[in-house]
This record gives structure tokens, C-alpha cells and sequence, in this order.
């Protein structure tokens, strides 16, 4: 009976325990895919003296489990080459920061990610591309200036095209202020910390990978002898499909929620007044004198 393995688990199975297996030992990545050696039948002695005069780490022992070599063979049928299609597209990897992006989607669009790269780093590492930012920080735009650095404004100008201002001088300082308020001046901000297009790039490399994971998983059903490969139940966009969401009520006293009978406390409530510790008792009668020597005193006075 073949065993059921996650996608994910069965690369790392693969790449970082058998297909290190034969190969030399200041072998790069590449080794795991098609360029493995395999030694010819009565060749061994040659073979090993080459290995040895080739590398002089010599070579990992062992070789590689078919299933793994099936993988291996697996991924070097993976796409090298892959790029956004749309914008829309590219808007989808911000979410809820897709109002602060738009100045970095064309540099998005001319980018191309390698998915065959990205799945042999993230599975010879045990890692995954990140996806999850913080919110980046605004930091207001200055101009290189020789002295003090000069921020940039920018307004509608008569024809309704944006325009960069300067401070007004003289009786128009007084007039309207540093800037002509009917123009809407506006102080543009880069967002870094970090900056948007790290995110673009870093949430583009999560779906390369995740998306390579099912070309891998139906390129190996069926294919492996004692494993069934099965498919990877993260989201392909976790930021827009897997990301949990506060939910807030309002108008409502939740002191009062209805509860269902299973979900009840099974609890009785104890008869009688409730038992007094020592220690409570006791502080309880030791205020009660403080008051009544405290009136006392009042009294008399």
C-alpha cells in the first residue's frame, strides 16, 4: 500500500535526504535535477577514480530512491520563466495595501519570476516565500537640494494636470499661505519598511511556488512506486483568500447572547451563602471594628 504524502513534505523528502545521494559534495542544486551521475555496470573503479581526482570532498554515499529520482525528473520539467499577465494581476498581491501600490505595478509587469528555482531553494531550505508585511511607513518625498533638503509639492494645475509647487513669496505668502490652497497642494509619499515593491516581488514568488506545487502534483500522480503524492492545502493567495477576519457586532448586548444547550455550563449552583475563608473572615471583622470605633469617636467629639 503506497504511503499518502503532502507535496511539500515529499520535496523535502527528495531534495534534502536522497538526491544529495551520489552526487559530489561541493555540488550546487543543480545536481538534483538531471545531471545527477549514475555509475555504468563494471565501471566502478574508474568511475572512482575519477570522482576522486574530480572533487577532492569526494562524493555523498548511497543512492537516490526511485520515487525521489521520479521527482527529480519531476521538477526538471518545471517552467524557468514566468510574468504577470495583467495589472489586475498584479494588484491582487497587495490586498489591503493595493491603494498605496499602484505607483509599483509597472515595474511588476516587466518583471519574471523562475518557479523551478523558486521550489528547489524553498525545498532544499525547508522554507517557504515569505508573504506576510507589516504595514509600510510614509515617509515624506524631499529634493535634493545643496542646502537644506526642500519637500515636494504637487498641485492641479489650470489645465488639471498635476504640477509640482513652490512656496509663495511676498503678498501671495500673506495672500494664500505657503502654497495657493485652491490648487490642492499635496506632499506625495514613499512608502518603505517595507516598501511595496519587495512585497509585490515576495507575494509574486509565493504564487510561482504554489502554483509550480500543483503542476508537480499531476505531473507525479501515478508515477511514484510506493508514494501518492497529494496536493498542498495552503491558498494561493493567503493574504486575500486564507487571511482571517475580525468580525464586529454591533447593537448588540452580548451579556444576553443566546447559548446553545450543549454549550451551557453543567455547573449547579451551590445552596447557601457561599463558604468564607478564615483569612476573609477575618478581614472582614477586623474592618468592621475599625468602623464602628471610627463612629465612636465621631461621637464623642
Amino acid at each position: 500500500m503506497k504511503s499518502k504524502i503532502e507535496i511539500e513534505k515529499l520535496l523535502h523528502w527528495a531534495v534534502r535526504d536522497e538526491l544529495p545521494k551520489g552526487r559530489p559534495v561541493s555540488a550546487d542544486i543543480g545536481h538534483v535535477i538531471g545531471r545527477r551521475m549514475r555509475a555504468r555496470p563494471g565501471s566502478m573503479a574508474r568511475g572512482l577514480g575519477r570522482m576522486i581526482e574530480a572533487d577532492p570532498l569526494g562524493y555523498v554515499p548511497g543512492e537516490p530512491h526511485r520515487d525521489a529520482e521520479a521527482v527529480s525528473d519531476a521538477l526538471a520539467r518545471l517552467p524557468t520563466a514566468m510574468s504577470l499577465d495583467c495589472e489586475d494581476d498584479a494588484r491582487e498581491l497587495f490586498g489591503e495595501l493595493a491603494a498605496i501600490a499602484e505607483p509599483v505595478v509597472p515595474a511588476l509587469m516587466a518583471a519574471v519570476w523562475n518557479p523551478q528555482a523558486i521550489v528547489l531553494s524553498c525545498s532544499a531550505m525547508g522554507r517557504r516565500p515569505p508573504w506576510r508585511f507589516g504595514c509600510p511607513v510614509p515617509y515624506q518625498m524631499f529634493a535634493p537640494t545643496a542646502g537644506r533638503p526642500r519637500p515636494i509639492v504637487h498641485g492641479i494645475g489650470a489645465d488639471g494636470e498635476l504640477v509640482e509647487l513652490r512656496k509663495n513669496e511676498g503678498r501671495a505668502r500673506k495672500r494664500e499661505g505657503e502654497y495657493a490652497l485652491a490648487m490642492l497642494p499635496r506632499s506625495p509619499l514613499n512608502w518603505h519598511d517595507p516598501a511595496p515593491l519587495h512585497i509585490g516581488e515576495c507575494r509574486a514568488e509565493w504564487v510561482a511556488w504554489r502554483q509550480a506545487l500543483d503542476l508537480l502534483v499531476a505531473d507525479l500522480a501515478g508515477k511514484l512506486e510506493t508514494i501518492e503524492v497529494q496536493p498542498s492545502a495552503l491558498p494561493l493567495m493567503p493574504w486575500r483568500d486564507g487571511a482571517s477576519r475580525a468580525r464586529l457586532i454591533k447593537g448588540r448586548d452580548l451579556g444576553r447572547a443566546d447559548v446553545e444547550p450543549w454549550l451551557a455550563p453543567k455547573r449547579e449552583r451551590p445552596a447557601g451563602k457561599p463558604v468564607e475563608s478564615p483569612i476573609e473572615a477575618e478581614t472582614i471583622a477586623s474592618y468592621n471594628r475599625a468602623s464602628r470605633e471610627k463612629i465612636k469617636k465621631t461621637v464623642a467629639a
